[in-house]
């Protein structure tokens, strides 16, 4: 299976000659070097999954290392924080280690593994992609029907129908990505790039194929593109809004914020994509104005028009990061990966009303 080759290859990647055991440091790249049990659990799995002699073994010697550091039955997230105990992700993993492989891991290392197995918690229902992949988990432990994940993935461009994390230009890769990748026989490019979250590609078991899904698309949050790669464009702003059928209608907050960016689109930068303001290449508009996003067979044109209070506004085009930009892994804090269409205001009065209007079609 390729979940199976892409845990063992983010293994291998990050494993440690010296203690044998994944390394992690992505969850802030300024922290030290550390030792998650989850992971390395996980790793385990992988091997076991592989079904090779040397694999099997190497597993066996890798679960003997992690239970030294047990302390009632549970696990410390990161080797180096033991004996303090932490809730750890640890139980499905052993889970399944135990319901597949109780045969090559001996009577010994079997009775230790087994008072890691108790009663699943409850899950609120996913809204995000991590907790889908928690939630598919854990379903296929407990047999539970898993089709209710198809209707918030979008078969076409490869991505999760929501808002979610962005990693560098396109939405960060989750262990939901691989379930549905897996799944339905199709990984979007950045899917298949190394990613710590790889190691966790080792819990995907098979399934039935995925159905494809109608792109559940709106003013504030699209997708486009096939996965090779995925678009996106992110409405952000600090009042409150309405979605009408072609238009946004955003209620400014009362305390007004002079010489900020009050309302935003983030488009993730790419080659495929040109901004222009009334037809013409500019960096700055007006209200009134039309802003044009084309990629490649598609335009969207945006209006941005006072309808209630007083005050002076001014666009801007630039770069920037939208909220919940992932900077880790080695990536340059400073670095910007979206263009940003905001307005800004200079001056005005307590209450204002902006309707931005919003129109796509094809060219």
């Amino acid at each position: 299976m390729k979940v199976i080759e892409l845990a063992l290859n983010a293994g291998r990647k990050r494993q440690s000659e010296v203690t044998g055991f994944v390394h992690l440091c992505y969850e802030n790249p300024e922290s030290r070097d550390t030792i998650p049990v989850y992971e390395n659990l996980c790793f385990a799995l992988a091997l076991l999954r592989s079904r090779t002699a040397d694999h099997v073994l190497e597993a066996r010697a890798l679960l003997e290392k992690l239970l030294a550091f047990e302390v009632g039955g549970q696990f410390p997230v990161y080797l180096h924080e033991f004996p303090n105990i932490r809730f750890t992700r640890s139980y499905p993993v052993i889970s399944y280690i135990l319901r597949d492989f109780q045969a090559v891991l001996g009577e010994n290392l079997r009775q230790r593994l087994q008072p890691f197995i108790q009663p699943l918690p409850e899950m609120n229902p996913p809204q995000t992609p991590t907790e889908w992949g928690r939630f598919l988990v854990q379903a296929q432990l407990q047999g539970v029907d898993m089709t209710p994940a198809q209707k918030s993935w979008d078969n076409q461009h490869l991505a999760f129908i929501g808002p979610q994390q962005q990693e560098r230009g396109e939405p960060a890769v989750t262990l939901y990505d691989l379930f549905m990748g897996q799944w339905g026989g199709r990984f979007s490019a950045r899917a298949l790039l190394d990613h710590p979250v790889h190691l966790q590609a080792s819990l995907i078991f098979p399934a039935p194929q995925v159905t494809s899904s109608s792109p559940v698309q709106s003013l504030t949050q699209r997708y486009w593109g096939d996965g090779h790669p995925t678009h996106s464009l992110m409405f952000h702003t600090q009042g409150t809004y309405v979605e009408e059928e072609k238009s946004l209608r955003v209620t400014l907050p009362e305390q007004a914020v002079e010489e900020e960016i009050e309302i935003s689109f983030f488009c993730n930068l790419h080659l495929d994509h040109q901004f222009f303001v009334n037809g013409r290449k500019a960096t700055t508009f007006q209200l009134g104005d039309t802003v044009s996003l084309t990629s490649k067979n598609q335009q969207i044109d945006f209006v941005f028009r006072l309808e209630s209070g007083e005050g002076k506004f001014w666009g801007h085009l630039f770069r920037g990061n939208r909220p919940g930009q992932l900077c880790c892994r080695g990536v340059d804090r400073h670095e910007a990966y979206d263009q940003i269409i905001g307005l800004r205001s200079v001056k005005r009065s307590p209450a204002c009303c902006i309707i931005i209007d919003v129109v796509t079609r094809q060219i």
